[in-house]
């Protein structure tokens, strides 16, 4: 066993600090923009020997240095520091739901 081997914890963090900050510089450069998914981010570090699963992402990006760069994934979407979240919010009490939610209230009565 070579001495390297002893410390693979070690520089693996230190791989994903740097893969951290390359993705930060790409952002920044306009390579990556606001439509990035779980998957690319995913790939992107495949793509230099790191592979990690959506729940490992899920973790990183609580704690630095992915927080500093990653603020939220929303679904598939990956939502990076300074970009405004994606807020599909359903219109509340449309015509139709409030139709079926009188008409439950009716049939309770009966």
């Amino acid at each position: 066993m070579l001495l390297c081997e002893f410390d693979q914890d070690g520089a693996l963090v230190a791989k994903i600090g740097a893969l951290t900050n390359q993705l930060k510089q790409d952002r920044d450069d306009g390579k990556i923009g606001d439509d990035f998914t779980l998957d690319q981010l995913q790939q992107y570090f495949q793509k230099y020997d790191v592979i990690l699963d959506a729940n490992d992402l899920y973790n990183m990006i609580k704690v630095p240095p992915l927080k500093n760069v990653i603020k939220n994934i929303q679904g598939d979407d990956v939502i990076f520091v300074g970009q405004e979240e994606n807020t599909h919010e359903k219109p509340q009490g449309t015509d139709g739901e409030k139709v079926v939610k009188q008409m439950a209230q009716r049939a309770m009565k009966i």
